[in-house]
């Protein structure tokens, strides 16, 4: 119970200094700014679609982006490129009906939230690390209870900032779509905004996982940076040569290790696929914060 208690302590602080130095604000505006510019590329997108659409099919111009939206769920060059994203036929058949504009932003909250990430929670351990505070912190708790600390204080922050994001981008859809964006569209985009944070929990471990290795925020950050693009670059791998014969049947049993093999599951409609995802997508994020730790508690501060 003391360990839940330093633990708790140590999260308490974590938001206490984001607040006091406004990484909290720094990481909120970050998160909004990429939200609701992502509902306003994908609007204007929209909006670009539905004018060829329209001309194609001899259609009166629309006014406001999303009014012929129902109609390209009818068109089977749409449906194929869906398909094609979903990669799998149950996904495909979860979000068939969609808002096309509610698809997009769940897509690009998912493609950008490594990345804000590293951003955020690269340079939280290394700061501290790097400056010595670390060293006072440790006569008053055990180093797994503040590396715990920073973690939990990292996807609660990252927690509220994807929640308010969510809800500007619904004020930008409602703004430019009007009676086209109805009230129910903002429980699906807060529902994706959960799934991409979710998302973001195997990656804050990995991130903060590295971080432990250095004390240099700047070095952190690059590291948090390689290992997305490594993770890239396996994923295309093990997606290329999944039905490979001899050595390269192990690549599916690599992929398992990484959040992206899981990422689909999110995308369900269904409770079991979104408890299985999520369930592996956290154990995950603990796994890579302890590897990181297993190493880090053998190091002198």
């Amino acid at each position: 119970m003391t360990q839940f208690i330093h633990v708790w302590r140590m999260t308490c602080y974590e938001w206490f200094d984001a607040l006091r130095s406004r990484r909290a604000l720094v990481a909120l505006l970050l998160y909004m700014a990429t939200s609701v510019g992502t509902m306003y590329w994908s609007i204007s997108l929209l909006q670009k679609v539905e004018k060829e659409l329209a001309s194609v099919l001899l259609l009166p111009a629309s006014e406001n982006p999303g009014a012929i939206a129902t109609t390209l769920w009818k068109s089977k060059p749409f449906q194929d490129i869906m398909r094609r994203v979903s990669k799998s036929n149950q996904v495909f058949n979860d979000i068939q009906g969609k808002n096309p504009v509610e698809l997009i932003y769940a897509w690009l909250s998912f493609f950008y939230m490594p990345l804000l990430v590293v951003l955020i929670a690269a340079n939280r351990i290394p700061e501290e690390m790097g400056s010595g505070a670390v060293r006072y912190i440790a006569f008053r708790t055990s180093r797994g209870a503040w590396v715990l600390g920073k973690f939990f204080g990292q996807i609660s922050l990252i927690a509220l900032a994807v929640i308010i994001s969510g809800i500007c981008a619904y004020g930008v859809a409602r703004w430019r779509l009007g009676r086209y964006a109805p009230i129910e569209i903002v429980w699906n985009m807060a529902f994706w905004a959960v799934r991409a944070w979710i998302y973001s929990i195997p990656f804050v471990g990995l991130i903060m996982g590295l971080s432990l290795f250095t004390k240099s925020a700047s070095k952190s950050t690059i590291f948090g940076i390689l290992s997305l693009v490594g993770l890239a670059i396996i994923t295309g791998i093990t997606t290329f040569f999944k039905s490979g014969q001899g050595w390269q049947v192990i690549l599916p049993y690599l992929a398992a290790l990484f959040p992206s093999d899981y990422e689909m599951l999110l995308w369900r409609s269904s409770a079991q696929p979104l408890i299985t995802g999520s369930i592996f997508l956290v154990t995950l994020g603990f796994t890579y914060l302890g590897i990181g730790y297993f190493f880090f508690k053998k190091r002198d501060l």
